[in-house]
């Protein structure tokens, strides 16, 4: 009886403690906030890799790297900008 007394009294604290939302919208943010960051980084290793490769070997014209290339800095941007509003959102929950 004891565990579950401080067992209620910690998630009636929790409850009340705005630094610790259990609000299930806010675990999913939190979600969608670490899945953004790992694409971000992914992208990020993908392209640097893949830039590096293409551009060291003479495998594809130009043109083609070029309209390729052109794709991942608007592709960037818009992940980077959305990671940062959804970090600025969690943060005033």
């Amino acid at each position: 009886m004891i565990i579950v007394e401080k067992d209620q009294n910690l998630t009636a604290f929790l409850k009340e403690d705005k630094r610790f939302p259990m609000d299930k919208a806010y675990f999913i943010a939190k979600e969608v906030s670490t899945t953004e960051r790992t694409y971000l980084k992914d992208l990020e290793v993908i392209t640097s890799w893949f830039q590096s490769s293409v551009s060291k070997d003479d495998c594809m014209p130009e043109t083609l790297r070029n309209l390729i290339f052109s794709s991942f800095e608007p592709l960037h941007k818009f992940h980077t900008t959305f990671l940062k509003e959804i970090e600025q959102r969690l943060a005033l929950w």
